[in-house]
């Protein structure tokens, strides 16, 4: 199988060495100066950056797409230069032959904030623009004529290795800003990765939506406590905020796409992840 993945960051990487470990030949897209350490891994990169357009008319004839560019550290306009201006560049511009795409959206789709269980078929209204702009992003993708075989994951906070929120407060003793009562919601990343490859084998359930995360909401007081105790310092206060945000719901994606977890929740990916 061929794959092409755009965005090869925290969790395009992962989704990228998984294909290439089962033997498929896998193009990456980078922006930066990765190319050799890339190739170097048994990966095809492509340097791309979506926010420059047109897009040049090189991108590979695949199986499957992935549409994973990262979210860290990036301002609003970006956001929506990223995930509607860019996917549709995009989109706009694979080759005839490519089979499914699959964009990796967020659950700061939602902008629930009383503490409600959502799930896929919940009111999507969000409150930052980072979640407005992965949801017009999906409505693009569902619009495109590539919407005939496609998929939205929408995932929960990623942690894992060099990656745990939070965490940069809890070290520096910083007030966490919000309720020690709100909820958060996480996924590990290599069980999202899972989750990416499980979907491109999907069928026939295209045009579906699901929602990745373990399934198990905590609150921000509890996460922050023991991930406290994992560090070895005393945990910061909260300050402000008064919303609970929501919980998200996995059961679409353990029912219809089998999602199978190496982190039956975020207490035990916590316990084997170091900083």
């Amino acid at each position: 199988m061929r794959r092409l993945i755009v965005g090869c960051g925290y969790l395009g990487k992962r989704v990228a060495r998984l294909w290439r470990d089962s033997g498929d030949e896998v193009y990456v897209t980078t922006r930066g100066n990765t190319t050799d350490a890339l190739s170097l891994e048994g990966l095809r990169p492509l340097t791309l950056d979506v926010t420059h357009r047109p897009i040049p008319r090189t991108l590979p004839s695949v199986d499957t797409v992935v549409f994973a560019v990262g979210r860290d550290r990036r301002t609003d306009a970006m956001m929506f230069d990223i995930h509607v201006a860019g996917l549709r560049a995009v989109l706009d511009t694979l080759p005839g032959s490519v089979g499914r795409v699959i964009y990796v959206s967020t659950t700061g789709v939602y902008g629930q904030d009383a503490g409600e269980w959502v799930d896929e078929d919940s009111v999507c209204e969000p409150s930052s623009e980072g979640g407005t702009a992965c949801l017009s992003g999906e409505r693009l993708l569902f619009a495109h004529a590539r919407g005939n075989n496609a998929l939205v994951l929408r995932l929960a906070g990623l942690y894992g290795p060099g990656r745990l929120p939070r965490s940069a407060n809890v070290t520096a003793g910083k007030p966490i800003p919000g309720s020690p009562d709100a909820y958060l919601n996480l996924i590990h990343v290599e069980d999202a990765a899972g989750a990416v490859v499980t979907a491109a084998a999907l069928e026939p359930l295209s045009g579906r939506t699901y929602v990745v995360s373990d399934g198990h909401p905590s609150t921000n007081g509890e996460y922050v406590t023991l991930l406290a105790a994992q560090l070895g310092v005393a945990p910061p206060r909260f300050e402000g905020g008064t919303g609970l945000g929501k919980r998200v719901c996995n059961a679409r994606a353990v029912n219809e796409m089998n999602l199978q977890l190496t982190q039956p929740s975020w207490r035990e990916g916590l316990a084997a992840t170091s900083g």
